[in-house]
């Protein structure tokens, strides 16, 4: 796993402390041995699909569950959250916007009636709550001529950041943000993820973003992969990509009549070593290899004699989706390899 280390040269100051944390319901693990520091400012995305530990990580930082079922050393702003005497001021540290606005919104009260009332839950005096309010809607360029209207007549998009604006309202040192994009038009999501980083930049505030929206990685500073409850990769999407062959150079090709028969050819493809070869559309599949520049153009000469005709062809750069796909997979075959070897050893023995 590559993990980014703070340099002694640059010693930041860390705000989330994560050393070999386990989490377990009965017989049954659900998270195994998760190590990360985060450092204060910082936008961490939590990326994997349903299941992956993302969530249960999230609710030991957010005093959620119970010490009795985790094991390891946390620290949140400086406080371990297994201990119920530091549960208060944890809270009152972190903020938390739910992936479906209705959880912390009145939709028939205005988005200042709503500031009000989660204010008084941190025992914030009705003005100052109004005044931080009005400066976030207007970083998160919410309509002044809405403030005073319910939140059932705005958009899907404003009443999203208005949630943002509530879980900021007590100018929490972490913010967490559970799939900020779901429920978003696609054209929006990107102007929700541009209010974040905005936000991060003008407030400073650390964030968690918890998602499987591989579109989230624009924004983060480290991206954590998570898998099975385990924690594959916490690095920069940057260097996550550089770890790729040829530094996350890619081919794209659309080849007529594309199948598997197909692709299993290209994969035979002699002497290169790390090729790595993946379907993107119905006759479009990429190709990652060492030593691109050299051998891109004995791929497709080595294509044409193996009679595919090839419709298209153009070079890119990797996103971090497919890295999160390729590391995924890297994954499921290994698995897949310790499964046959742990198979065949039993049919030896038997």
């Amino acid at each position: 796993m590559r993990c980014n280390l703070i340099s002694t040269t640059d010693v930041k100051e860390i705000v989330v402390n994560v050393e070999n944390l386990e989490v377990s319901f009965g017989e049954k693990k659900i998270i195994h041995k998760v190590s990360f520091n985060v450092n204060r400012g910082e936008i961490i995305g939590f990326f994997g699909i349903s299941g992956a530990g993302k969530t249960t990580i999230i609710r030991v930082l957010t005093c959620q569950i119970s010490q009795k079922n985790w094991t390891g050393y946390v620290k949140v702003t400086n406080l371990n959250p297994g201990s119920k005497k530091n549960h208060a001021k944890i809270l009152s540290n972190i903020g938390y916007v739910p992936q479906l606005e209705e959880l912390n919104l009145y939709y028939d009260l205005t988005p200042l009636k709503n500031v009000e009332i989660f204010a008084s839950c941190y025992n914030m005096k009705k003005k100052e709550a109004l005044a931080i309010a009005k400066e976030l809607f207007s970083i998160l360029d919410i309509p002044e001529d809405t403030w005073n209207k319910p939140l059932k007549k705005m958009s899907g998009g404003e009443k999203k950041r208005v949630s943002m604006a509530i879980g900021l309202i007590h100018k929490p040192d972490i913010l967490f943000l559970d799939e900020p994009t779901t429920g978003v038009d696609a054209a929006k999501r990107y102007d929700v993820l541009s209010y974040l980083k905005k936000l991060n930049r003008r407030l400073g505030t650390t964030m968690f973003l918890i998602t499987h929206d591989m579109e989230a990685a624009l924004i983060v500073d480290r991206a954590a992969i998570l898998r099975d409850g385990k924690l594959l990769e916490f690095d920069s999407n940057s260097n996550l990509i550089t770890s790729l062959p040829s530094k996350g150079l890619v081919a794209r090709f659309s080849i007529e009549n594309l199948n598997e028969e197909k692709i299993n050819i290209i994969k035979q493809f002699p002497n290169v070593s790390n090729i790595k070869t993946i379907r993107v559309g119905n006759e479009t599949f990429e190709v990652l290899m060492d030593d691109f520049e050299k051998n891109l153009s004995k791929l497709i000469q080595f294509m044409m004699e193996k009679g595919l005709k090839l419709n298209a062809m153009s070079r890119d750069v990797a996103a971090f989706r497919r890295y999160f796909q390729l590391r995924i997979q890297e994954e499921e075959e290994k698995e897949r390899r310790i499964r046959m070897q742990q198979e065949t050893s039993e049919e030896v023995q038997f």
